[in-house]
């Protein structure tokens, strides 16, 4: 008992001598996953995608636009149908406009964490993107954080798994 106060003050000395840890990401611009090729800050992007999950798909456009320090876009079908509209930031990602077969707050949530995954991974004020692991093998790019992978493939295809969930988003830039 009469140690306690002296042990106390050596174990939070040498808590605060600790070296700092970093961030597992990294800094360097090969690891990049959005290249200027795939990914234009001035105009519209437009992207083939696919989401499935188990045995149901959703295929469609998605057209994303940096506005405004904040990427914006929008998700239509193959017949013109809007699915959703989205405002990305590092901080949060909403949706908006969602139609009615996903209107449930589970769903707009996972989704709206996957979409901020995928546009804002290089983003260096995003956390996850910060902490993600990221490798390079056969010129395809994996980037990890916790239950999600995002993989951009030599052909230009970008895949992000969310294992948690069960979703596969797959897409590819327009011409």
């Amino acid at each position: 008992m009469r140690f306690l106060l002296f042990v106390s003050l050596a174990l939070c000395l040498s808590a605060g001598c600790s070296p700092k840890i970093a961030p597992t990401g990294s800094c360097n611009p090969d690891f990049h996953f959005w290249q200027p090729h795939l990914r234009d800050s001035v105009q519209v992007n437009r992207y083939r995608i696919a989401i499935s999950k188990d045995n149901m798909n959703i295929s469609g456009i998605w057209m994303v636009r940096y506005m405004d320090e904040t990427l914006r876009g929008t998700i239509v079908n193959e017949f013109g149908l809007k699915m959703f509209d989205f405002t990305c930031t590092a901080g949060a990602c909403k949706l908006i406009n969602v139609t009615p077969m996903i209107d449930k707050w589970h769903i707009r949530r996972t989704i709206a964490r996957d979409v901020q995954f995928m546009l804002e991974i290089d983003n260096p004020a995003f956390k996850a993107g910060q902490r993600a692991d990221r490798s390079q093998s056969d010129d395809t790019l994996t980037v990890v954080y916790r239950k999600r992978m995002l993989q951009r493939m030599p052909n230009g295809e970008m895949k992000m798994q969310n294992r948690r969930h069960n979703l596969t988003y797959s897409f590819k830039k327009m011409d």
